[in-house]
């Protein structure tokens, strides 16, 4: 059975992992409603930012629950490390190749992404 103490460090961590997500959220509305060209993580991280610095949140407001997201991000830098580890040789050998399709596949994801964007709002604008 948990302790008291226990199930209150539980829920400091909850609640500051949902005060983060809340500055999200906002950042995404913000995005959305305001159009802007910006992710809405980065917006968030932003957000974040002038809340700390104006001393409007304080870091340990928040400091808990960052840690615990951050440590659950390690989980999706583990495979690609394995992967790298596993094909050693290969990269190797061939790794320039793969990084030059990966920046080119990047690109017209990228370019392809525009141009579906531009085309749904002229459609948009035009019903």
């Amino acid at each position: 059975m948990l302790s008291k103490s226990s199930i209150q460090q539980i829920t400091i961590k909850f609640q500051q992992m949902m005060l983060i997500m809340m500055i999200w959220g906002f950042a995404y509305l913000l995005q959305m409603f305001l159009h802007l060209p910006i992710a809405p993580g980065v917006l968030g991280f932003f957000i974040l930012l002038l809340l700390l610095w104006t001393n409007r949140l304080k870091l340990q407001q928040i400091e808990q629950g960052a840690d615990v997201l951050l440590a659950e991000l390690l989980l999706f830098f583990i495979p690609p490390v394995v992967g790298v580890i596993q094909y050693q040789q290969l990269l190797l050998l061939s790794g320039w190749k793969i990084i030059v399709v990966i920046l080119f596949s990047t690109v017209m994801v990228m370019i392809t992404s525009v141009w579906m964007v531009r085309y749904f709002l002229a459609e948009d604008a035009n019903t």
